[in-house]
This record gives C-alpha cells, structure tokens and sequence, in this order.
C-alpha cells in the first residue's frame, strides 16, 4: 500500500501556479490539474464556464455548468479511478472510518476561493456524505458544494441558486 499527496496537493499546486502567473501581470488565466482548477478573469469578452461531470456518464457529459470568475474549482469522484467487482464500485476516496471507499457520494464539486480548500473540501464533503458535508461547506465563506449522493439525488449548496445552471440529470448505475 502506498499513502501520496495527491488528494491534498494538487489544489495547492494550481494556487502555486496562479500565483505565478499573477506576479508576471496576467489577469486572466486557468490553471488545472486534474479535477482541480482555477480561473481568473475572464476568457475574452465572455466568462470561464466549468462544468460538472457526469458521475455515470461519459467523460464529456455534464449534469451543470456555471460562469466564474476568479474562484477554483474542483470535483471528487468515484468513476476517475474506480473498478467494478461482484456489482459494486471499488474507488480511490477511502473513509478513515472504515478503511474502505466512502459510499455517501458519487461525486463532489466545490466551488470556493482557492483551490487549496476547494481541493481539501471536496474529498471530505465525499465521504460525509450530503447533509454533514453541505453543513461543513457552510464554515467558508464564499464556498459552495453540488453533490450527488449514493443514490443519485443533486444537493445544492444555496449559493449555487442562480448561478449554476442544471444541465441534466446524472445517469444512474453502479
């Protein structure tokens, strides 16, 4: 068994990286890695859209999307890496609790300030599941979750309300 940063250093990275960028005067940008992103200004004369994947879906298919501007982003989900056995999914995100996947989500996505916490919320909201994890959301200001649970129900933070624009909803499956 192997334990790496992964879950924790890739939003640390993008914020790295954009702070870079804004020392050399740019103003508008993205920086991504992975599930983990954040964008500045704007793209043009238009804003960034992000949009919110699937959980079940294919990797171009999106249940939301929304214009932000100056925020990160970032998503936590059991279908990236993740295998099926006996009609249950295996996955990267493992609860402390049990030493097994978390099973209270399918898929996080955070919208926050910067991608440090938008990247350290996301895997937490996961494994708490969609009431603990919204409850825990609402502790930073400015920072806002869609979750898909378990059971395929969307929970919404209601900063999001207005702002995020519901696309479909996620296929079901295992």
């Amino acid at each position: 068994m192997r334990l790496g940063l992964g879950g924790i250093a890739k939003g640390y990275a993008v914020d790295r990286a954009s702070t870079i960028l804004r020392a050399q005067g740019l103003l508008n940008f993205m920086v991504q890695a992975g599930g983990d992103l954040y964008v500045a200004g704007q793209k043009g004369d238009a804003s960034w859209m992000v949009g919110v994947r699937d959980p079940r879906g294919g990797p171009h298919d999106v249940i939301a999307k929304m214009p932000i501007k100056d925020h990160a982003f970032s998503t936590a989900g059991d279908y990236e890496r993740s295998f099926i056995l006996g009609g249950k999914r295996y996955h990267h995100i493992i609860d402390p609790r049990t030493g097994y996947p978390a099973t209270a989500s399918r898929e996080v996505t955070v919208f926050a300030p910067n991608a440090f916490l938008a990247d350290g919320l996301d895997d937490a909201i996961f494994i708490l599941g969609p009431e603990k994890g919204l409850a825990l959301c609402k502790e930073f200001p400015d920072t806002y979750a869609l979750i898909v649970d378990a059971h395929n129900k969307v929970w919404m933070s209601p900063g999001l309300e207005g702002h995020l624009l519901r696309t479909a909803e996620p296929t079901d499956g295992i």
